[in-house]
């Protein structure tokens, strides 16, 4: 018998196993259809709402400048007064855009193609695990048992839900993905077959396309079997693992050369995701302590902790038995804890946002859970118990099996029985609306209003000037659904041009009428677009002019003439990669509005240089010296 694989002494019939896979199926299926509903994915419309914006903007700046240029990154003209996009913030969008355009490529509309990647993460899910079990030696059983655990997880616990609702998407798939790499690593360093290699390779490498964090999941539990095994390993071998490690850069090469050409450009990242040793008492409790770590949604554990406290048996059971299993779970369990709770000690760890890795910790969780259940039923651990141990463990479980529901109906409101009407016909004395609606955190198929706008931007849309855009979404919404230049998107983007954002500069985009009509000149903006409930933006009359209201969202044209042309004169026209300048005077130096980036190249005779913009964006704009032609181009000159 193969070290570190469970023979069952009665093994399960097919029939019973069958019946079982159907179930699990067919209540995971349930679950998507219910959360993910066909009309919201099977679309040329992709799938909007927080951080799905923001990727839906990524992946299609990829898409043009791989069929355009052959390159995934660009000059990005429409967003934060051009950007280089493709480049370090979409380091955890690699694997998405490829999907996209490759099915795209194929004849798959784009919006669909972007949609089925989100399915994938859905469905992938069940062979995943599965097959990660199996490699780690457990018989059909409890690898079943260890799929049906990480289906519940990623339904009913509050961070995964959360990850795949809000856009988080990739992170989610990876963190259960990784398991496929390390299962098929252990298993090649006990046959050292070819073809486990091979596939070990090509399994880590695409994990970390799918989101690089990967390798923080990873490195503890690979680096540890790697150890455990090194002297025995050969030169052959230690080649091999060499070979696994180049595998994986290769596939993911061509956009860490990119990202590493600018990284000059990052900024700080530690913003989300920064817990502390609170967060694991909050955890346990089910509280919540601050929605940029854990999300905006109540913190549901009651299967993480479950899981994690029957992997610690598991844990225990393959220590005491010398099973060599438990040095990877051990080390990715002990790593992936102290990461998600004492990462952001340290300022290292704060860029990676810690508390996230609490989403792999559980996927990894599943495999030791499901033996340590199986173990326990093999050698009959509960027939030796007398009636008063039984009797305590069945009390026990009434209460556990109540919280577990508690956590599952939390997500199903629609489901539920409706509130009964308040006997005081709905006041009371916080507020008029009675109790709030419970959110579902479900996706929703896009309303008709939606389009309004983005259409209304577009209607007004002059190509001569920018519009300051306060809601994130929003911003990367109208980046991507219209040809309008935006100020705006996500807050935190982690690149210096995020400055030219003023409500990166300014909390709440508080400034002086002096300040904002200073900012509106610099930027060419002639349109601020408003979510916020906040009123002070009406009681700007010098500065702006209320124009129109559009749902939530009020629209304000500023009481100056944008140009965005700063010096020099003439019209400039601006598309992706390119920056057209016609009519201009020779005989001044000539200054865009545009930020400056190393890969532009002036044409026909003549130059750029750098200048600056105030002390927050340190970027720069483009200064074209005199003399220089009247009509002239500014292109992105791939090196």
């Amino acid at each position: 018998m193969m070290p570190g694989v469970s023979e069952p002494t009665n093994p399960p019939r097919r029939g019973a196993f069958a019946l079982a896979v159907v179930a699990l199926l067919g209540l995971h299926l349930l679950c998507f259809n219910h959360f993910m509903p066909l009309a919201v994915w099977w679309t040329d419309q992709p799938i909007l709402g927080v951080d799905y914006e923001t990727h839906v903007a990524q992946v299609w700046r990829a898409i043009e400048g791989l069929d355009g240029w052959g390159h995934s990154w660009v000059y990005d003209v429409q967003l934060l007064a051009g950007t280089p996009a493709g480049v370090i913030f979409d380091a955890d969008n690699k694997g998405w855009e490829v999907w996209t355009w490759a099915l795209h490529r194929l004849g798959v509309p784009q919006g669909l193609a972007f949609n089925l990647f989100a399915v994938a993460a859905h469905w992938l899910l069940l062979p995943v695990v599965f097959l990660s079990a199996r490699l780690f030696g457990l018989t059909r059983a409890p690898a079943l048992a260890a799929t049906a655990m990480a289906s519940l997880l990623w339904y009913f616990d509050s961070f995964a839900h959360w990850c795949w609702w809000v856009g988080m998407t990739a992170y989610a798939f990876a963190s259960y993905l990784c398991l496929l790499p390390l299962a098929l690593f252990y298993r090649w360093l006990q046959t050292r077959s070819p073809w486990l290699a091979l596939a070990t390779g090509l399994t880590l490498g695409l994990t970390h396309l799918v989101h690089p964090y990967s390798f923080f999941i990873l490195a503890a539990p690979m680096l540890a079997l790697y150890a455990r095994s090194a002297r025995k390993l050969g030169a052959r071998g230690h080649f091999t693992v060499l070979a696994i490690v180049a595998a994986t850069l290769a596939i993911n090469g061509w956009w860490l050369a990119v990202s590493l050409r600018f990284w000059h450009y990052i900024l700080d990242s530690g913003y989300f995701g920064l817990s502390g040793l609170q967060f694991a008492v909050a955890d346990f409790f089910e509280l919540v302590l601050d929605t940029a770590t854990s999300g905006l949604i109540g913190n549901r554990t009651g299967f993480r902790l479950l899981f994690l406290a029957t992997c610690a048996i598991g844990l225990a059971l393959w220590r005491r038995e010398r099973d060599p299993r438990w040095l990877p779970f051990a080390a990715a369990v002990i790593s992936l804890l102290a990461l998600s709770y004492l990462g952001a000690y340290t300022w290292l760890f704060r860029q990676i946002q810690p508390y996230r890795h609490v989403l792999p910790l559980a996927f990894i969780a599943v495999i030791p859970a499901a033996a340590a259940i199986h173990a326990a039923i093999q050698r009959g651990a509960l027939r030796g118990l007398t009636v008063v141990p039984r009797l305590a463990l069945g009390l026990l479980a009434i209460p556990a099996a109540q919280h577990l529901i508690a956590d599952v109906t939390y997500y199903t409101p629609s489901l539920l029985p409706k509130l009964a009407p308040l006997y005081n016909n709905g006041w009371l004395p916080i507020t008029t609306q009675g109790f709030p609606a419970q959110p579902d955190y479900r996706h929703h198929v896009v309303t008709a209003d939606h389009d309004q706008l983005p259409a209304w931007v577009r209607e007004h849309d002059d190509g001569q000037s920018r519009f300051l855009v306060e809601e994130p979404s929003l911003g990367e919404q109208l980046s991507w659904r219209t040809s309008a230049q935006i100020l705006g998107g996500f807050l935190y983007r982690n690149l210096e041009h995020s400055h030219a954002n003023l409500f990166r500069r300014r909390k709440e985009g508080i400034a002086s009428d002096d300040e904002l009509l200073a900012y509106f000149a610099t930027y060419a903006v002639s349109h601020v677009i408003i979510t916020s409930k906040h009123k002070s933006w009406e009681r700007r009359p010098k500065v702006l002019e209320l124009v129109a209201t559009i749902g939530q969202h009020r629209i304000f044209r500023t009481k100056i003439s944008p140009q965005l042309l700063a010096q020099g004169g003439g019209r400039v026209e601006a598309s992706t990669n390119l920056l057209r300048v016609t009519n201009s005077d020779p005989s001044k130096d000539l200054v865009l509005r545009y930020h400056w980036m190393e890969t532009l190249r002036c044409a026909p005779d003549c130059a750029i240089e750098r200048v600056r913009v105030d002390s927050f964006d340190t970027v720069g704009f483009i200064k074209i010296p005199a003399p220089h032609p009247a009509d002239l181009e500014v292109r992105n000159a791939y090196p």
